[in-house]
């Protein structure tokens, strides 16, 4: 992130989804009309217009990416939210619209969006314009991570440290730096007991577009973790517990039957962790 300047990959993982939603077969690999209004019907016309931009490989093979974290972290929530979990931190929560798209039976959440004040203050404004109202449930959490804490963010709000949690830190560990990374998990280890995360990892490898276009946008990555890497870490941290999404579990559980050109992962990239 630059000082004062929303994030430019955060609008650009929200036109992948709403791209899904225009473009990819039935049924969604996650269903968000949500983000459609919040991108406005300009951005519509411009993807019906130029639907070869995100028929490319790359783009295609990102989009997947993007839909299967945001449909993992939500179905993990639903079985934190069944075994008695009510708070639902979202770090780095960009655009995601999943407090306009709320999944029935799940009344009681309480739902904290931490985000960079500028990248917030742009989804006001999307908010407003596309008439999408803040549901009751919902806490903006505006915070510049680099002068505060998450705990200290939080402590703004409504927020029970003492109850457990469910976390969701999506496309955001691989632009931080290490101490940046330390700092959450440390955080994470001062929560309740039965508090979950469910996150994603980058592996280093040379010669990465995606990596190349981020670091022209400002947004460089940093930090990288292989899935064994990952999991020493937080073991040796004192997680009870690391399950890292294999690619055959995600291809049978999400993309088995499916007919349009939405690939099934190839490697490891989403973590399930526990305290």
């Amino acid at each position: 992130m630059q000082k004062d300047k929303s994030s430019a990959t955060s609008l650009g993982v929200a036109s992948l989804r709403a791209a899904h939603q225009l473009i990819d077969g039935e049924p969604k690999l996650l269903n968000d009309p949500a983000i459609l209004r919040l991108l406005g019907p300009s951005f519509e016309e411009k993807l019906r217009q130029d639907r070869d931009v995100f028929r490319d490989p790359v783009s295609v093979g990102l989009r997947s990416h993007v839909l299967l974290r945001s449909r993992y972290a939500e179905d993990c929530l639903a079985e934190a939210y069944a075994l008695g979990v009510r708070q639902y931190v979202l770090l780095g929560a960009g655009l995601d619209t999943y407090a306009w798209r709320q999944a029935p039976g799940l009344a009681e959440l309480c739902i904290f969006e931490i985000d960079h004040p500028a990248t917030q203050e742009q989804k006001r404004q999307l908010l407003a314009r596309a008439g999408l109202d803040i549901p009751m449930n919902l806490f903006f959490t505006p915070a510049d991570l680099e002068s505060e804490t998450i705990g200290e963010a939080l402590g703004r709000q409504p927020f029970d440290p003492g109850r457990p949690c469910f976390i969701s830190w999506l496309g955001v560990m691989v632009y931080l730096s290490m101490e940046a990374v330390d700092a959450t998990f440390d955080w994470m280890m001062t929560l309740a007991p039965g508090s979950e995360m469910v996150l994603t990892f980058t592996r280093k490898r040379e010669d990465n577009p995606l990596a190349a276009r981020a670091a022209e946008l400002g947004e460089p990555w940093q930090t990288f973790f292989s899935p064994e890497e990952l999991r020493e870490k937080l073991l040796r941290r004192g997680f009870t517990s690391v399950k890292i999404l294999d690619p055959e579990e995600a291809m049978n559980d999400y993309y088995s039957g499916r007919t349009d050109e939405l690939p099934a992962p190839r490697h490891a990239n989403i973590a399930r962790v526990t305290i």
